[in-house]
């Protein structure tokens, strides 16, 4: 991800945050706003309640992988906060993909694919 289509000031994120709308999963938690920019922004965080640095990058890595892989099918213009649960550790990486392809789909960030 460039740094351009990262939310890196602590003041977008806690905006994120407060004006944003919620999406909630066993490990993951999805905060949106729209934004007046032609592109996605995004933050992903893991708390000290993951664990130690080691499982929080681990953590960060894992919802970065997902986030790309469907990043294209995404509608875009909006900031993205993705916060990490300790579950998210302990799951498989094809259920960490179906979660986070449920969080965007119920938030209609999702596009949907057509079956021809």
């Amino acid at each position: 991800m460039t740094r351009s289509s990262r939310l890196t000031r602590n003041e977008d994120i806690k905006h994120v945050r407060q004006e944003g709308k919620s999406y909630a999963h066993r490990s993951i938690v999805l905060y949106l706003l729209p934004n007046q920019n032609e592109m996605n922004r995004i933050a992903i965080i893991a708390g000290r309640s993951v664990g130690g640095a080691v499982q929080r990058n681990l953590a960060k890595r894992r919802i970065r992988s997902a986030f790309q892989s469907i990043q294209k099918e995404l509608s875009q213009g909006f900031d993205v906060v993705l916060i990490a649960r300790k579950a998210i550790l302990t799951w498989p990486y094809s259920n960490l993909l179906s979660e986070i392809n449920t969080l965007f789909r119920n938030s209609g960030l999702l596009k949907d694919k057509k079956i021809d």
